[in-house]
């Protein structure tokens, strides 16, 4: 099997991210793929100085017609075959690096994303919304590896821009200071729309996560919003969170029409200027039509760089403001500060002194509350996920623990556990004692009702996202025999059986209890 320039994707290890700053960060990420940058920016040097050098070698080629010197013609159309199959080369090799770094950029920080994610665990929702972490991994991500696509191309740019002035000077110089002044005056005059267009589109990109969060969120309470006829409250809800990312957007569109628009007006008018003043070069025989002609070629060229220069403005604005969406989740700390120690494995009890709840080894315990938010806080604080100093294992506070040694004990069960999309046997690939099989635990939590409702046969029946194909009893029994087969050594369970009836509620407790 051929290799592909891809095959090193995903890196074993994506590092540690350089969160300081922007700068910095942005500059870590293109650190790690710096040889494929390096390669890119060499080919796209190439490639620019290829097309950099045509208008000249055409009007040596022009020259030579208007001389009736068919000899020096064919050297010079061979001269430009020759550059032009370089440049052909040199483009495709430039493309190829150019997508090389954006997906090894954009591979690297979904990589620590995930990592974080997983780091951060139960928190993560607590800290930032579930449509907010969507969108930074999908289109912040890409935004910022759009970058590193463009560093080839912006380095081109930046050589033959003083490339090409060289020459522009040394030929004519009053024309050469007209254009290499005029350049970087049009980007002067560029440069003041990009600080308006970075601030729009920051605030285009706060609008359209809290709308993405809003439909999640509204999705996510579809069948309790029916129940209670609020169907049409929050649909407005999200009609006017979805306007004002319409309106945000529309004024972002119109500030880059505007760039978009003096990019072809500004370069345009230096155009006619430098054709008038060399028509009239011309006229007086300072100049020859050959050198006109390559003149017109070279003042032409100029623009590239200068498009080029905008395109990177208007990425730069765009990748910085996504860089910093994507820091702020990468910088984000649990909401509980853990100690280094291991949980102790022949623990003898656990004592939240805040509930008065005493639980001893091989117990089972059943705790009630006259309200549901207290149970929530109790589950928080046993599980490890709330700030926990009240709770103490043997006499020793659980947030000296280490985070993954408490995960690794304690197994919590939230009220409303996630069901993601997949195959019944992929819902029991976790880490587990090897002392229940899975066809136990679906016994004990009554479960095995919920398979024949699934298109598939047995363990390979298929579970739709967020179980939405089952009711609320089944989706919680599948989740308990999740659980119960994961078999850690202290398992808490929050109101596991709230949409079960009676007497399937009555059967589990007392498997439970077997």
């Amino acid at each position: 099997m051929s290799r592909t320039p891809f095959d090193h994707l995903p890196v074993v290890d994506p590092g540690t991210p350089d969160l300081r700053s922007t700068r910095q960060f942005i500059f870590w990420i293109g650190k790690n793929q710096r040889r494929i940058i390096a390669t890119g920016t060499f080919f796209g040097i190439l490639n620019l100085l290829c097309v950099a050098v045509m208008p000249g070698i055409l009007g040596r080629g022009i020259q030579a017609i208007a001389d009736e010197a068919p000899d020096q013609l064919r050297i010079w159309v061979l001269v430009a075959l020759a550059v032009g199959v370089l440049q052909a080369f040199a483009g495709i090799m430039r493309h190829r690096r150019a997508v090389g770094s954006w997906i090894s950029a954009a591979t690297r920080l979904q990589q620590l994303i995930v990592r974080k994610a997983v780091d951060l665990g139960a928190d993560l929702p607590r800290l930032i919304s579930t449509g907010e972490v969507s969108a930074i991994n999908s289109n912040d991500v890409e935004r910022v590896a759009r970058l590193y696509d463009l560093i080839p191309r912006l380095a081109g740019a930046i050589v033959t821009f003083f490339f090409v002035s060289g020459l522009l000077i040394s030929s004519s110089p009053t024309l050469g200071l007209m254009v290499v002044i005029g350049v970087p005056l049009l980007s002067l005059i560029i440069g003041p729309i990009i600080k308006p267009l970075q601030k729009r589109e920051s605030t285009q990109r706060e609008k359209l996560s809290h709308s993405s969060s809003l439909a999640a969120d509204t999705v996510a309470g579809l069948r309790i919003l029916r129940g209670i006829g609020g169907e049409e409250t929050f649909l407005r809800r999200f009609q006017n969170s979805s306007q004002q990312v319409r309106a945000a957007a529309v004024r972002t569109a119109k500030m880059r029409a505007l760039l978009d628009g003096l990019q072809i007006i500004l370069p345009g008018t230096l155009i006619v200027g430098v054709i008038w003043a060399g028509g009239t070069l011309v006229a007086q025989g300072d100049l020859k039509v050959g050198e006109l002609l390559a003149f017109y070629g070279y003042s032409s060229f100029l623009m590239i760089p200068l498009q080029i220069l905008t395109e990177s403005a208007q990425r730069v604005t765009s990748g910085t403001v996504a860089a910093r969406r994507v820091m702020r989740l990468l910088s984000s700390e649990s909401l509980e500060e853990f100690g280094g120690d291991e949980f102790p494995e022949a623990f003898t009890e656990i004592l939240d002194s805040q509930s008065g709840i005493n639980i001893r080894r091989d117990e089972l315990l059943g705790v009630a509350c006259d309200n549901s938010l207290d149970a929530d806080e109790i589950v928080d604080r046993l599980g490890g996920y709330a700030e926990s100093s009240t709770v103490m294992v043997d006499r020793i506070a659980l947030s000296s623990f280490s985070e993954n040694s408490i995960r690794t004990h304690i197994y919590s069960q939230e009220k409303e556990p996630a069901l993601l999309s997949g195959t019944i046997s992929t819902h029991f690939a976790v880490p587990h004692s090897n002392r229940i099989t899975i066809d136990q635990a679906l016994n004990a939590a009554s479960a095995h009702d919920v398979l024949d409702s699934l298109d598939g046969d047995g363990y390979s029946a298929e579970v739709v996202e967020r179980g939405r194909t089952l009711s609320g009893g089944q989706r919680q029994r599948l989740s308990l025999a999740r659980t119960l087969f994961v078999d850690a050594p202290i398992t808490i369970l929050d109101d596991p059986t709230s949409a079960v009836d009676a007497h399937t509620e009555a059967r589990i407790a007392e498997r439970l209890r077997w």
